[in-house]
């Protein structure tokens, strides 16, 4: 036996494992009777890709031939050295994360079988473990077998797919999605460790309080511990600034409480804001435990002052929903967040770093993290923190029914705790939500005559899941669901409060559609499109990239896809038969949306939020996305970073409407929208152009925004209203933005072909191209990723600056295009640059013109 030591002792048991399958359907030859090199965090896809056993899921129909692995039992074996325990100490085995149907074996005896993906295990085995070489095995049954099992078991629960998701405990889009594939995973998907202790901190929750005249603030460092009966404890909390200076300390005793609140007092704090609106400081939060007057555990946590509510004060409608931070309204311009790859090995944090680089870049104010994936990481919010991300995390519910019996609603307790402890210390964490989609399921799709008298979920919404979060984190706000219409009675999309999904456009009308609404806040709305030619080109191994393509087809999962996009193509664009033309105007469609739906809705005074489905990709498909699973940004990340910009200078109707081509019979206005921190005063030239380039009418309209103000003005007829709405279009410039306002769609416009001329160049190993408009060039875009093989780079590897750039004739502008990770470009090069650039340099009038 070995000598007690007073602090605790962590042993990481990550790394290399070996992995076997041991039972399933027939699998591929090589694959039974074999051990694998496994890595864990991970899971065994990634083991099986590694070891050459799978080829890549998401290329052709490789998703097919890799189903028999989520209808296998896997085991994970590896064996540890222990030195051993002392009297009076405790190890536990710690798994942060099992996916998900489990049994856990320490030297060939079963000690625990779990069900949850989302849950963290932690298990005595003092008694187990030997001094010297030891065995660990994790034996994973099939997730998808078990769901199965529940639902013959106990009947059905409505979902939108022909999967057992709702039964098991497990990531919903593993099961597959609109925007996802099949991919039904096992393994031990987080960190595994030895902890060996007598006492230890087993939570921390800093609940931060902010005076209201944001002169000082109150942190109750909430303390959870566990022991093993030490006479007296004491937990001391030291707070430092962000330079490191320590600023506040105190502490507290007790002989019996298990949870201890220390106060900590800030005088004059630095205040967290979201992006945009002030600096992110991060104070650095250490604990300490003392038992018996032994130091024996620590540690620590960068927490952010704020204050965070919802604004929900009535208004002529309804209520508002508005989300306030340090007493000011935030209008969010935000993106839904889906699992950035389907395994969680993948999603490393450079990736990570990209994406919220991504989202920052293009306006974003907030992240919705949605329920049918995973609690966000440690980091995915550590960067979050630092960038001023706001983060809306939903509990893990989606567009299901859900049992409401002991076993589940045990699992969702659980599950609530823990990520409410884990996640509650991050400034950027900002609205907690019950779920998605599931209230609104209970409205419109059926579900009261399958489910009859029998819970669906609704006790969790209301009732569990608000008690989890009143009772740890009472300093955030919480919505039931999302979409959410103030209570179960009331239909979700309602539109009289709280947040809303717009989804009539994209499954039935127009995109014009959007301005028919006016809600308080919209949590969901979105347009597919493909992701970049070269992704779409990697993924799709033959044919032409069009609609009839059994691969294309194979990796478009939205319900009526095709039908939709194509409706949605039809009124604007004629139908392209080349498969640049048609990824150019589906993408472009996609842009134009977006535009509209966003810039209408930031334009209304009551709107106080617009949250865009989706900001990711998790592998190539045909989604929502903003950006594809190659990490390219497409046409509508480049238009929302202009919609969601700060500053949003439109064009929009003065009386709502959903026509195709709203001809502005109640008039045009100017809406200048002001976000930051600022007033914005200036004065606008607005003028009205033949698409010859002819100008036909100007006049110069002032407008001034306070900070969080919105500046609107009605447009003299003499320069708004067209006189011929086929042949004329009406441009605003003001401070370096220009608004655009179309009278009809480009399929009833009398377009001209755009004429340019180009120059390149590398310039300090970006790529340059100096583009000069001889005509009205309407929305060009440059595609860096179809410049890959001319430069001899990867195509994800390149970015371009900027995209959908308005020029009129005369005007100029340029496109920079870079490595991603800075490397120079060769400028021996531009010969091949030239042969490519009519494949990536585009306009829109292109689409309609000759």
């Amino acid at each position: 036996m070995r000598e007690a030591a007073d602090t605790v002792r962590r042993q990481t048991l990550d790394g290399v494992w070996a992995a076997r399958r041991i039972s399933g359907p027939p699998a591929p030859d090589g694959i039974d009777g074999r051990d694998i090199v496994a890595l864990v965090p991970g899971q065994i896809h990634t083991d099986l890709r590694r070891a050459g056993l799978l080829t890549d899921p998401d290329v052709g129909f490789g998703e097919r031939d890799q189903e028999w692995i989520g209808h296998s039992a896997w085991a994970y074996r590896r064996s540890f050295e222990f030195e051993g325990v002392a009297s009076g100490e405790q190890v536990d085995l710690v798994f942060e994360g099992l996916d998900t149907i489990a049994e856990v074996l320490v030297n060939g005896r079963s000690i625990a079988r779990t069900e949850d993906q989302h849950l963290a295990y932690r298990f005595d085995v003092t008694a187990l473990l030997e001094p010297g070489a030891n065995e660990l095995e994790v034996r994973f049954s099939s997730a998808w077998a078990a769901g199965f099992a529940d639902e013959h078991a106990h009947g059905p629960l409505p979902s939108p797919y022909d999967e057992p998701y709702p039964h098991v405990r497990k990531s919903a889009c593993n099961f597959g999605w609109d925007w996802g594939p099949h991919y039904v995973t096992a393994g031990i998907w987080r960190g595994v460790r030895l902890e060996t202790w007598r006492a230890r901190i087993d939570q921390v929750r800093p609940l931060v309080t902010l005076a209201d005249d944001h002169g000082s603030a109150r942190v109750d460092v909430v303390t959870r511990i566990a022991d093993l009966g030490a006479a007296e404890y004491r937990v001391t909390a030291r707070l430092a600034s962000p330079d490191g200076t320590i600023i506040a300390t105190a502490s507290a005793s007790s002989s019996g409480s298990r949870e201890f609140a220390v106060p900590l007092e800030v005088a004059a704090p630095a205040l967290w804001w979201p992006v945009g609106l002030g600096e992110q400081p991060l104070y650095r939060l250490e604990v300490e435990l003392q038992a018996d007057g032994r130091d024996v555990d620590r540690l620590e946590r960068r927490i952010g002052i704020r204050s965070i509510a919802i604004d929900e004060t009535p208004d002529e409608v309804g209520t508002r929903w508005a989300i306030v931070v340090n007493g000011r309204r935030v209008r969010i311009r935000g993106y839904n967040w889906i699992p950035d790859r389907p395994f969680i090995a993948e999603v490393t944090p450079a990736r990570l770093a990209q994406r919220l680089d991504q989202a920052v870049d293009g306006g974003a104010n907030l992240l919705r993290i949605w329920g049918g994936g995973y609690f966000a990481t440690e980091d995915f919010l550590d960067l979050c923190d630092e960038r001023g991300l706001l983060v809306w995390q939903d509990f893990l519910f989606a567009c299901a029914a859900y049992r409401e019996d002991d076993r589940m609603r045990e699992l969702v307790r659980q599950e609530a705790e823990q990520a409410v402890a884990r996640l509650s210390s991050h400034a950027s964490v900002a609205v907690w939500c019950g779920g998605n989609e599931c209230v609104q399921g209970w409205h419109d799709w059926g579900w009261p005559e399958i489910v009859g008298g029998a819970g669906w979920g609704s006790e969790f919404y209301t009732e569990l899941l608000p008690g989890v979060v009143a009772a740890l984190d009472p300093t955030r706000p919480y919505v039931p669901n999302s979409p959410w219409g103030g209570s179960l009675e009331t239909h979700p999309n309602s539109f009289s409060g709280g947040p809303s999904h717009l989804w009539d456009a994209w499954n039935d009308l127009d995109y014009a559609d959007y301005r028919r609404h006016d809600p308080a806040f919209v949590s969901e709305m979105g347009w597919c499109a493909p992701p970049a030619f070269s992704t779409l080109r990697r993924a799709v191994t033959s044919g032409e990239l069009l609609p009839g393509n059994p691969e294309v087809e194979h990796h478009f999962r939205a319900i009526g896809g095709a039908h939709k996009l194509a409706r949605g193509l039809q009124p604007h664009l004629p139908v392209p038969l080349a498969s640049a033309d048609w990824i150019f105007a589906t993408q472009l469609v996609q842009a134009r949306a977006m535009t509209a739906g966003t810039e209408w809705l930031r334009s209304r005074e009551r709107g106080a939020g617009v949250v865009v489905w989706q900001l990711n990709d998790c592998w190539p498909v045909l989604s929502w996305a903003a950006v594809d699973v190659d990490g390219i940004e497409k046409p509508l990340w480049f238009a929302l970073q202009r919609s969601f910009a700060p500053r949003l200078l439109t064009v929009q109707p003065v009386a709502p409407g959903g026509t195709l081509d709203p001809s502005g019979d109640a008039g045009l206005e100017l809406v200048a929208v002001n976000d930051g921190v600022a007033p914005w005063t200036g004065s606008a030239l607005v003028r009205r152009f033949s698409h010859e380039g002819v100008e036909l009418a100007r006049a110069t309209v002032a407008f001034s925004a306070a900070p969080d103000g919105t500046s609107r003005a009605l447009l003299n007829p003499a320069v708004a209203s067209a006189g011929d709405p086929a042949g004329e279009f009406l441009v605003a410039d003001a401070d370096g933005l220009r608004a655009i306002w179309s009278y009809r769609t480009d399929r009833h416009s009398a377009l001209v072909a755009p004429q340019w001329s180009v120059g390149l160049a590398v310039e300090e190993g970006a790529l340059v191209v100096d583009v000069a408009a001889k005509t009205v060039v309407r929305e060009l875009a440059l595609f860096a990723d179809r410049l890959g093989a001319a430069l001899g780079v990867e195509p994800a590897e390149l970015r371009v600056d900027r995209m959908l750039v308005e020029l009129l004739p005369g005007e100029s502008t340029r496109f920079t295009v870079t490595r991603r990770d800075g490397r120079p470009l060769d400028p021996a090069r531009l010969a091949a640059v030239q042969d490519e650039l009519p494949l990536a340099l585009r306009a829109a009038a292109q689409l309609s013109t000759p």
